[in-house]
């Protein structure tokens, strides 16, 4: 959190008493024009930051009103930090404003301690300890929407599908075709991926452990890649929201109380 803090008076010069009657309502009218202006600040720093950010990020900076308290007007600008049902912005922002390693969503977490079947028997973590799992965008079994993002259902077909678990022996199914699990997702890892049972059923995406899909196909099973596991990310940041909003918060605040009192 970041504080704030105006002296009408540096701001504006002496104080007469005129100015002194005009003070509280035009203090409260100026700051609430700058918090407005700051969010939209905020809302197209976004837009040139990030790619394709979806509206529920856009509008998730918000502010509370001016109120009156003991000295003075006080107010708050700060990003949304819950999401019913899904991930909170200011959460998986965070990374993007102070740094550090990639926010774990609502779809990660619930594959956590998620125990899966390979091919040979093994069993293993559907997530592994340090990894997130991304969506293969390139792939044509993604279903993206117009932000070009993995849609909601098919987050929720895949999680379904991974948590409802197969077998080893699910994959060979009647004369070692995978009959059953047609249009299923799977987790495989890059020990299995190695194995000749999925070597002849590969398409020409490179073999890398993740989220397959599985489809029938006259030539046989065909295993499409469409999540790749990878290890967790860091990052510097790269969204200013706490410089960006004191920036613009006080320069339209002094702006707009100074045209107030001083017309």
């Amino acid at each position: 959190m970041s504080t704030i803090r105006f002296d009408p008076q540096k701001l504006i010069g002496p104080i007469n008493e005129l100015i002194k009657v005009q003070l509280p309502n035009a203090a409260t009218t100026s700051l609430n024009q700058a918090l407005f202006q700051t969010r939209k600040r905020l809302q197209d720093e976004a837009n040139n930051v990030f790619d394709k950010p979806v509206p529920f990020t856009l509008n998730s900076f918000l502010y509370d009103k001016p109120k009156v308290v003991e000295d003075g007007l006080q107010a708050r600008i700060f990003v949304r930090d819950d999401a019913p049902g899904g991930n909170a912005p200011s959460r998986y922002l965070n990374p993007h404003i102070r740094g550090g390693r990639a926010y774990e969503t609502r779809f990660q977490r619930s594959l956590t301690n998620t125990v899966v079947a390979q091919i040979d028997g093994r069993q293993t973590q559907a997530r592994p300890r340090g990894t997130l799992l991304r969506p293969a965008l390139s792939s044509p079994k993604v279903r993206t929407n117009r932000y070009g993002n993995m849609t909601p259902g098919q987050y929720n077909q895949i999680l379904s599908a991974v948590k409802g678990g197969v077998s080893s022996a699910d994959y060979q199914g009647a004369s070692g075709a995978a009959f059953g699990l047609s249009n299923k997702y799977v987790y495989v890892d890059s020990e299995a991926l190695e194995s000749d049972f999925f070597k002849r059923r590969f398409t020409s995406y490179p073999r890398k452990a993740g989220i397959y899909k599985i489809e029938q196909r006259r030539a046989g099973t065909r295993f499409y890649r469409v999540m790749t596991e990878g290890r967790i990310p860091s990052y510097s940041p790269k969204f200013k929201f706490f410089d960006l909003s004191a920036q613009t918060l006080t320069d339209e605040f002094t702006r707009r109380l100074r045209s107030q009192v001083l017309r």
